[in-house]
């Protein structure tokens, strides 16, 4: 009887063992499911999923930059501190009051254009005057936080350290029939496409950073700006209309200064931009401007792109943090 039992339970353990193997090949050949015969391969989920796939995977990708930076910052600390022969919190103590000998506040200032005042990060669109505590304290946290950035770039060259951890790397897009406008490198084969709408609170509190981007790679990038709302606004065909004058770029920096699209306040902005007013008002009624702006954010919404604001890095979505370092880090990578 127990023979039997076994015997019965071996021929059970086998079937599912077989059948395990079996769904485990089928799975590695990227077929997950099938329905009446007809498979369903891994590739059509992740195609219907791609975009919060690809937001996982950079989000996975940044706990990790996270989590290493903070390793080797710790490693390299280690380091100065046994070369010092003293412990890492006051080495790292030592190295900022080195480098604030080196780098005063007031070269820093100088250097960054601070002058006219500083600009918290919680709140990018307010001018803070230096005379002021709040100023003072902005200034403070923005120097302290340069030297540490700068004493870790120092220190990282010093100890030849080599990062090798790289971001996802997402589908390559085709931007034919995507109106855009170009500046920065214009012959480099590299580029940063930012797809925004003026509107947009969140492209609103991004540009500073997305200028910063633009200052630091304009040189050896091709930067591009695409529009993407999901209606035709004013501010959008301001622009459209003021680049068939010439001025897309000078609408561009108005429009994000003055974050204002209500029908009267364009006509000042008409005026600011020195546009020719008659010419400008036909075109934003013109209904073969409206019907070229359409197609070109159709073009968009056709490869999956929705929101803004949305940047495309050499053809392919970015979709980790704004920011000047992590940007100027797959920036740097993209180059190379």
């Amino acid at each position: 009887m127990g023979m039997k039992t076994t015997s019965k339970t071996f021929v059970v353990l086998l079937a599912i063992l077989i059948g395990f193997c079996s769904c485990k090949k089928q799975e590695e050949n990227g077929i997950i499911a099938k329905m009446e015969g007809e498979e369903i391969s891994i590739e059509e989920i992740d195609m219907l999923i791609k975009n919060s796939l690809y937001e996982y995977l950079f989000a996975i990708y940044d706990v990790r930059r996270i989590a290493l930076n903070e390793l080797i910052n710790n490693k390299l600390m280690a380091k100065e501190a046994k070369a010092h022969k003293i412990d890492a919190d006051s080495v790292t103590s030592l190295k900022l009051n080195e480098m604030k000998r080196r780098i005063t506040k007031e070269q820093y200032i100088a250097d960054n254009s601070l002058k006219s005042g500083v600009v918290d990060e919680k709140n990018p669109f307010k001018l803070i005057p230096l005379d002021t505590p709040e100023g003072q304290r902005v200034l403070e946290e923005s120097y302290v936080k340069f030297l540490k950035h700068t004493l870790v770039k120092e220190l990282q060259a010093k100890y030849k350290v080599s990062v090798l951890l790289a971001p996802p790397q997402t589908p390559k897009l085709d931007l034919r029939g995507i109106t855009s406008y170009k500046r920065g490198n214009l012959q480099s084969q590299h580029s940063v496409t930012i797809v925004s709408d003026f509107d947009c609170p969140v492209c609103q509190s991004k540009e500073p950073v997305l200028r910063q981007i633009f200052k630091k790679y304009e040189d050896k990038v091709r930067f591009e700006y695409a529009h993407l709302s999901s209606s035709i606004n004013k501010s959008i065909l301001l622009s459209e209309c003021a680049a068939r004058q010439g001025k897309f770029w000078e609408a561009h920096e108005l429009l994000f200064q003055k974050r204002e699209s209500d029908f009267p306040k364009i006509e000042n902005l008409i005026s600011d931009l020195n546009l020719n007013k008659t010419a400008c008002e036909a075109c934003m009624q013109s209904e073969n401007v409206a019907g070229e702006i359409n197609a070109s954010m159709e073009r968009l919404r056709v490869l999956g792109i929705t929101v803004t604001p949305t940047i495309i890095i050499n053809n392919r979505v970015y979709y980790g943090e704004i920011s000047e370092e992590v940007m100027g880090q797959f920036i740097e990578k993209s180059l190379k």
